[in-house]
C-alpha cells in the first residue's frame, strides 16, 4: 500500500471548493454479481497449474530454487513481484537449471508438456516478507475463471494441501503460480499509451481532466498481486481507454493530472480492473455502449455520466463510485 502523496496547495483548495458546489452523480447500477463459469479451456489450465504447483512445492526444499525465485521476482519486470516460467526455466539454480530442478521425479518431457499448457505461466511471491534462505513456502494456485475470491489451495513440500482465505493475504509468504496478466502472447509487457480522439473546434469545447482518484477496493485477489486499473472515457471528441499504472492498490491515488481530451457533450466514465484477455463482457453506462469488452462483470469498479457543464470551469467535482472516487474538472 502506498502512503498518500501531498497535492499542490492550489489543487487542494479547488478540491474543497468543488466538494461544496458539485452536482451529485446519478447512481449507476452495477452489472450482475453472478460468478462467471469456468470454461473448458480454463479448467484444463487450472489442472495444469495445480500439477505444476505441487511439483514446484516439492522443489522448494532446494535453497537454490528458492533463491532464484526470490531474486527474479524481486526484479519486478512487469511492475509486480513475479517472473515468467520461460525466463526462470534455463536459469541456474545451483548446479542445474531451474527446469531441471523441477523435473526431478516427473521427467523433463513431462514437465515441458505440463508447462506448455499454461500460456504466460508465471511464478509470483505474495503474502508476508519472505526469507528465502530459511523459509520453505507453500505454493498456491491463482486459478483462471470462476470466483476470483474463492478459497485458495496451497501445497507444502510434502504434498499436503492447505486452504487459504481468498480475500485476505496470509501472514506467511506464499509462492503463487498462475497466468501473467501484464504481458502479451509473446511475453512482452503490454504498454498502455492511449491517444485521445481528434479534438473539436476550440469554440464550445471543454477539456476533460482527471485530477485525482482515490482507490478503496481494487477487486483483485491477493493471489494475483497488484491490480491493473483501467478507465474508458467517452464523449463527443473523446475516446480515451487505458491503464492508470500509478494506481495499483487500495490507498493509492493519482498524483498527476490526466487530460482525456476536449468535448462539447456529456462524458461517460467506466472503471474496471483488467484480468487476462477473455473479453466476454460488454461495458456500458446507462445503456450507452463503449464498444469495449472486458473479462467479466466482477471486474467492474464503477461508472458515471457527467454533464458537460461540469467541465466548463476549473472547479473540481468529486464522484464516489463505491470502489473508488474520481475528481475531475
Amino acid at each position: 500500500m502506498t502512503l498518500p502523496r501531498l497535492l499542490p496547495i492550489s489543487l487542494s483548495l479547488s478540491l474543497l471548493l468543488g466538494a461544496c458546489s458539485q452536482t451529485p452523480a446519478q447512481p449507476t447500477p452495477a452489472p450482475s454479481a453472478t460468478q462467471p463459469a469456468v470454461s473448458p479451456v480454463q479448467s484444463r489450465t487450472n489442472d495444469a497449474l495445480r500439477a505444476f504447483a505441487q511439483q514446484l512445492a516439492r522443489s522448494m526444499t532446494d535453497p537454490a530454487v528458492r533463491t532464484l525465485i526470490a531474486q527474479e521476482t524481486a526484479r519486478q519486470f512487469d511492475g509486480d513481484t513475479e517472473a515468467l516460467y520461460s525466463t526462470l526455466a534455463p536459469m541456474a539454480a545451483g548446479p542445474q537449471s531451474f527446469a531441471q530442478a523441477l523435473s526431478t521425479g516427473v521427467g523433463a518431457q513431462n514437465l515441458r508438456d505440463l508447462t506448455s499448457r499454461v500460456p504466460n505461466l508465471q511464478v509470483a511471491v505474495r503474502g508476508a516478507a519472505w526469507d528465502a534462505a530459511r523459509t520453505v513456502p507453500w505454493v498456491a494456485v491463482a486459478q483462471e475463471g470462476g470466483d476470483e475470491f474463492a478459497p485458495v489451495t496451497a501445497y507444502d513440500a510434502q504434498g499436503n494441501a492447505h486452504v487459504l482465505d481468498g480475500r485476505t493475504a496470509p501472514d506467511r509468504p506464499v509462492v503463487v503460480v498462475g497466468v501473467n496478466e501484464r504481458v502479451d502472447a509473446s511475453g512482452q509487457v503490454v504498454q498502455s499509451a492511449p491517444v485521445p480522439a481528434a479534438t473539436l473546434a476550440a469554440q464550445g469545447c471543454y477539456q476533460v481532466k482527471l485530477v485525482r482518484v482515490d482507490l478503496y477496493n481494487d477487486m483483485e485477489p491477493w493471489t494475483k498481486g497488484k491490480a491493473e486499473i483501467w478507465v474508458a472515457v467517452k464523449g463527443s471528441g473523446i475516446g480515451w481507454h487505458g491503464q492508470l499504472t500509478m494506481i495499483t492498490e487500495p490507498g493509492d491515488y493519482l498524483d498527476a493530472i490526466q487530460v482525456f481530451g476536449c468535448t462539447d457533450s456529456d462524458v461517460r466514465f467506466y472503471w474496471y480492473e483488467k484480468d487476462g484477455t477473455n473479453l466476454d463482457f460488454e461495458i456500458s453506462v446507462d445503456g450507452y455502449g463503449f464498444g469495449i469488452k472486458i473479462d467479466d462483470s466482477n471486474d467492474f469498479l464503477g461508472s458515471t455520466t457527467m454533464r458537460k457543464a461540469l467541465f466548463e470551469g476549473t472547479t473540481v467535482d468529486k464522484v464516489n463510485l463505491g470502489n473508488l472516487s474520481q475528481y475531475t474538472h
